[in-house]
């Protein structure tokens, strides 16, 4: 009997732990060892399961174990992982001790990965935190003022619209200056491939990549860091890497923000009335300087028409919603996402939405093999405008109509304005172009013995781009043709193959690590588009109902590109570092004899920090010395046969076919050539509470890609050549703080850049002109304003020379500098360097705070020392009213400091109508501005529920934030925005403001729920 009672009663406690287990629920709280400072995001794991939290904000957690036995498993980045035994407790508070290894940042290479702090070349990183949930399109915007010498530059506010990206300046003149950008180890397009006509305003490729699935993004600035890729390194190297799965319990998050955009400024015209009177002034003014010559003047104007807020939308929608899951175990990993974007442009019609999709898997076959996959995909939608630089653009024509004329008439049809009716050009128009595009990679490593790995990955990028273009009978461009339409097909695709072979290992105090591989890449680019007039009416809007086919053609270009690389890097005692990389290039581009480049790369490293002699200095963390040389190439911006002789089709006679030379060859031609030096220093205090790293760099680029012009007699208008040489150099500082570390956290980042850029060499250093107001010459910087440069304003007649007086320059006009000292002005003789768009210096600040569940982030973008165009003050201008048909509106502030006697101005003409008036408008440093700003670029404000909250609702996080985006920008430029360039990608017309679009301001609310 006691023995069955006995059982009876074992049986019941087990039950009862059982029971016990099944309910039991182990909370406590996770801190720092050496601060006691609670520590969110703690990943706690039982053992042997999938089961796991995160604490939350106060460092606090719940977590739910079956066996009171069971293990937790405390990891955290930067901490030694700690397992504690619950041993039957209900709570458990435990430390986490700093892993001085661990804390030794992980950044990607070319081609792999290595320590920060045994990195001997430039390397910057920017990592996901810093991008996540920013109402931008693309990363390159993202990345915009966080990375020492790197300039990014949105030459518009049209959504996913062209973006400017110089990594230590501009070292190309005719050839492509923007970074070769590499996403899971692909090197992707950043080519626009739009056949359409929208002006100079490009569409961004990169705004495909979803900025919210991005782990890091690092910035490979030296040749030492770059050389690996060898003749596509020249302007640095853009590594980004996508978020990967982890091993755990699966997590699910949605991240989702909406808001509003407007305008950052606006700029004031004068009403109707006011403009009425001063155009009236500036005929009146003419008679009185033209005895007997008589104008009529203007009446009562019987329109006010404010035409900016005609076209543009009082708020311009934004929104973002992402779901994303990660998770796996120790044999396979996976992270998935789904997201849609949308964004509103300020001016009416322009929309643009993209959809991504995205799957990355790791799958371990066994101990010695790894195979995995990373995909993206993405459907973007965009109803474009035409930008700048077109007579058919709505905002260059708001921006320059008259106030007197309306919108539409009485019947409610379009007035038919002097300049082609603004809301006419937004409204009627139809653009659309639809981007599918799919990259990404599969691979495979093997361990092939201990140490030794051999990886094989075979990737691509596929972009289509198509276009539909179509504008009615109504519309100023179809309004000659009878309708006008165009429909095009694009297709960028690249694919790659690589084999590379890793070795690692330590030979007592000596740790190498080597790198040998094989690359195949081929590029292909396939366009058609065809065009068609004279259509039946707006209801018929296909090229099939085009009465003419107008225009027609398709294209197909490849090239391909054989590289064979290797790198080999030495630690010596933890102290000695040397970095040795080369690569050979073989490109399809070039004839036989220049197909095959080499380009090396050495980098040496001392970390003084680690010396004997080092060690009494307590407050020093970290010392190191670098230095490095390299050379790097470029062969973007010249076609895929620029070498060679090519005859070219469609050269018709008499309704026969026929052919013609088209390009003359050049069997010299071959690659750009930057040979770049950097010397750097980083060093950490307090226990790295101060880190910082500075460089120093000098690029020389040789062998510039230039299109020669030859005499049209020789039946050629240009060659392709090897000609000229830049140089950029300049000083590179970045600085991190950790000013509090206690319950209240505030850390700081700093960065500056200071780059001087100029051309030592050209075709017999002979200089030449590009666009309107630039010039490229021998010690100027690229593309320097070459300009007559306003000295004042005549105060009087009596200070007028002789010759300009003859031609009816009076007082109030302007003066200009007299060159060459003919007592004339003339644009021939008398233009002269007077600024230049590269700044003086250039970076950011950003300020996070943390006090328990609340963080708030305030970062500064800012600009010093550039110069700004104006062109379209060239119209809007008073100096300019009567110059042609007095058909353009006028801005305040320039009509309000006009010259109307001696000492009212200094710096506006009078107004005046007919020849002066022309004089006085011509392109000159009187529409060249300071450019310089400083920009409220982001402001978070964010919370995150405490876990005793969010764990009663099965949640792991959630987080509300309100951001502002370009919140507010000082600036004495008196445009709509100082961050302006007609044309994104063209390092020479840069910061030319032909009534760009500007950036807008957003706010946006959003939230971040994980599961």
């Amino acid at each position: 009997m006691r023995k069955v009672l006995f059982i009876g009663l074992v049986l019941l406690l087990t039950l009862v732990r059982q029971a016990w287990a099944q309910n039991q629920t182990i909370s406590g709280t996770v801190t720092d060892a050496s601060s006691g400072i609670p520590l969110p995001g703690v990943n706690i794991l039982v053992k042997g399961t999938t089961t796991g939290t995160f604490t939350g904000g106060d460092g606090s957690f719940n977590v739910k174990v079956n066996d009171a036995n069971a293990t937790l498993v405390f990891s955290y980045l930067g901490y030694i992982n700690q397992e504690v035994k619950a041993n039957g407790r209900a709570t458990i508070n435990i430390q986490l001790k700093e892993d001085a290894k661990a804390l030794s940042e992980v950044v990607v290479v070319g081609y792999g990965t290595q320590e920060r702090r045994d990195i001997t070349g430039s390397v910057a990183s920017v990592r996901s935190e810093e991008i996540e949930n920013l109402p931008v399109a693309g990363l390159d915007q993202a990345i915009q003022g966080k990375i020492a010498g790197v300039n990014v530059t949105s030459s518009s506010g049209t959504p996913g619209g062209g973006i400017s990206v110089r990594v230590r300046g501009t070292s190309s003149i005719s050839a492509g200056n923007s970074p070769l950008y590499v996403v899971d180890g692909v090197p992707v397009s950043n080519s626009d491939i739009s056949q359409g006509g929208f002006g100079n305003q490009e569409i961004n490729p990169l705004s495909e990549i979803n900025p919210n699935d991005i782990q890091s993004i690092e910035v490979l600035k030296d040749a030492s860091s770059a050389a690996i890729y060898g003749s596509r390194a020249s302007n640095g190297v853009v590594l980004i890497t996508t978020k990967k799965g982890q091993a755990g319990k699966t997590q699910v998050d949605i991240d989702a923000y909406s808001g509003v955009q407007d305008f950052t400024k606006k700029v004031d015209f004068l009403n109707a009335t006011e403009y009425t009177n001063i155009v009236n002034e500036a005929r009146q003014n003419y008679m009185n300087s033209n005895p007997g010559k008589t104008v009529d003047l203007l009446g009562a104007p019987a329109y006010n028409t404010n035409w900016i807020d005609e076209v543009t939308r009082s708020t311009a929608s934004i929104s973002n919603l992402q779901v994303s899951a990660r998770g796996g175990n120790d044999k396979t990993k996976f992270y998935i996402s789904a997201a849609q974007f949308k964004q509103e442009g300020i001016i009416l019609k322009n929309e643009y939405e993209r959809k991504n999709l995205r799957l990355n898997l790791d799958h371990a076959v066994s101990s010695k093999i790894n195979i995995g996959t990373n995909l993206g995909v993405s459907r973007s939608t965009n109803n474009r405008i035409i930008g700048d630089n077109n007579i058919f653009a709505p905002w260059p024509n708001a921006l320059q109509s008259r106030p007197d004329q309306p919108a539409y008439k009485e019947d409610g049809s379009y007035f038919e304005t002097q300049r082609n009716n603004p809301v006419q050009g937004a409204l009627e128009p139809e653009y659309e172009t639809t981007i599918f595009r799919v990259f990404g990679n599969i691979f495979g490593t093997y361990e092939i013995i201990p140490n030794l790995k051999y990886r094989l990955s075979v990737g691509g990028d596929w972009y289509n781009n198509k276009e539909f273009q179509y504008e009615p009978i109504t519309s100023g461009q179809g309004n000659g043709t009878n309708g006008y339409g165009l429909s095009a097909n694009g297709v960028a695709s690249n694919y790659l193959i690589e084999n590379t072979f890793d070795y690692a290992k330590s030979f007592g105090e000596l740790n190498l690590t080597a790198l040998v591989g094989y690359t195949f890449q081929e590029f292909t680019t396939e366009r058609q588009y065809v065009e068609g007039v004279d259509f039946p009416s707006a209801s018929f809007r296909y090229i099939t109902s085009a009465a003419q086919i107008t225009n027609g053609t398709s294209n197909w270009t490849s090239n391909a590109l054989e590289s064979y690389l290797g790198r080999v890097n030495l630690d010596y005692a933890d102290r000695y570092l040397l970095s040795l990389a080369i690569r050979r290039d073989g490109a399809s581009k070039f004839a036989d004899g220049n197909k095959y480049g080499t380009f090396p790369s050495v980098s040496l490293g001392w970390r003084l920090s680690q010396e004997s002699f080092m060690q009494d200095l307590s407050f020093l963390s970290d010392l190191k010395l670098r230095a490095s040389y390299g050379i790097t190439g470029n062969q973007e911006g010249i076609n895929d046969y620029a070498a060679m002789a090519l005859i070219g089709g469609g050269q018709n006679y008499n309704d026969q076919s026929g052919v013609a030379p088209s390009q003359l060859p050049n069997p010299d031609l071959k690659w750009e050539q930057t040979k770049q030096t950097n010397f750097g220093v980083d060093f950490g205090f307090l226990s790295n509470r101060i880190s910082a790293s500075a460089d120093y760099f000098i690029k020389n680029t040789d062998d510039l890609l230039l299109s020669r012009p030859l005499p049209r007699t020789s039946g050629y208008s240009s060659i392709t050549e090897n000609i000229g040489s830049v140089e950029n150099k300049g000083f590179e500082f970045a600085v991190t703080t950790k000013n509090l570390t206690g319950a209240l956290k505030w850390s700081t980042n700093f960065n500056i850049a200071f780059i001087d850029n100029k051309v030592t060499k050209l075709n017999n250093d002979e200089p030449f002109d590009r666009g309107f107001v630039n010039r490229v010459a021998v010690g100027e910087a690229i593309g320097a304003f070459y300009l007559l440069e306003q000295e004042g304003i005549y105060q009087s007649d009596a200070e007028v020379p002789e010759k300009l007086f003859a031609k009816g320059i009076r007082a109030g006009d302007v003066k200009f500098r007299d060159i060459n000292g003919d007592g004339d002005i003339t644009t021939g003789a008398d233009r002269t360097f007077v600024g230049s768009a590269v700044p003086d210096y250039f970076g950011g600040i950003t300020n996070n705070f943390s006090y328990k569940g609340i963080d708030l982030s305030i970062f500064f973008q800012y600009s010093v020392g550039n110069e700004i165009y104006a062109m379209w003050k060239e119209q809007d201008a008073a100096g300019n009213l009567g110059a042609g048909a007095n058909n353009n509106a006028i801005a305040k502030e320039e009509a309000e400091d006009r010259w109307t006697g001696p000492g009212t101005s200094n710096s506006v003409p009078r107004a005046i109508y007919g020849a002066t008036g022309t004089f006085n408008a011509q392109r000159s440093s009187r529409f060249l501005e300071d450019g310089s700003y400083l920009r409220l670029k982001t402001l978070n404000l964010g919370y995150s529920l405490p876990s005793t909250v969010i764990d009663k609702v099965g949640l792991r996080k959630v987080r509300v934030y309100a951001t502002a985006q370009n919140l507010l920008t000082f600036t004495k430029y008196s445009g709509f925005d100082p961050e302006v360039s007609s044309n994104a990608q063209d390092a020479v017309t840069a910061a030319n403001d032909q009534a760009t679009l500007p950036q807008l301001r957003s706010f946006t609310l959003g939230v971040n729920i994980g599961f």
